[in-house]
């Protein structure tokens, strides 16, 4: 992992144009290709890429491409401050608590409430780009991967199964694999990334599960 503090200006293409100007930034380029600047202040990155990408560095100016999205963010590096590579390692899993493993539990238990005769094949599937939180089966015998959010679903959410999808079906045996993510409710952006991205987005009532009372999916 490389850590780069510099002052340095931001330009992005991809979903829309937009452009930073200079200021100091906490850039951090990570083994998978994904990079995020941080400003000195707040814990949201201000610019992100997921990887995998492509990195070209030249005469200040780091060029950062998602070839699958065709995205791209440009980094004019004015000053370096410090630049560091540390190799980092971490196999560990995160293991969910409280009401969020709770829904994990539930759903588990009823995937009909995700889909009518979906099978869970594992949970909290292991990848190097993250743990997938069910690897299902449909009633067609294809591979489904889903993500569930407790709360409202944003961009991230899609772009995070989108990256699970393209790692698993990199095994020809997942190929055409299905990508859903399932949320109480989506962001309009999350909705329209998802259409662009041919992922399924479910809406569940949560309180309705908690309540142990089915309530049918709504699918958009």
């Amino acid at each position: 992992m490389r850590v780069l503090v510099a002052r340095c200006s931001i330009g992005y293409s991809g979903r829309l144009t937009t452009r930073l100007a200079s200021g100091d930034r906490i850039i951090i380029f990570k083994d998978d290709g994904s990079v995020c600047v941080h400003g000195p202040k707040g814990f949201k990155p201000i610019n992100y890429m997921s990887g995998p990408t492509a990195i070209t560095e030249e005469d200040g100016l780091i060029t950062v491409r998602r070839p699958e999205t065709g995205e791209t963010l440009m980094i004019e590096v004015e000053q370096v401050i410090a630049d560091d590579a540390h190799g980092l390692e971490d196999n560990a899993v995160l293991e969910r608590e409280g009401r969020e493993l709770e829904l994990h539990a539930l759903l588990e238990r009823a995937p009909d409430l995700i889909e009518e005769g979906l099978e869970i094949l594992e949970r909290e599937r292991a990848t190097d780009v993250g743990p997938v939180d069910f690897l299902a089966k449909d009633t067609e015998g294809r591979i489904v991967l889903v993500e569930v959010k407790r709360v409202k679903a944003v961009v991230a959410a899609v772009e995070q199964v989108v990256r699970y999808r393209e790692h698993i079906e990199k095994d020809a045996a997942y190929a055409g694999a299905r990508a859903i993510v399932l949320a109480p409710e989506f962001a309009p952006q999350a909705r329209k990334l998802a259409e662009r991205r041919n992922v399924e987005c479910i809406v569940l009532d949560v309180a309705a599960l908690y309540a142990g009372t089915e309530q049918d999916p709504t699918l958009f």
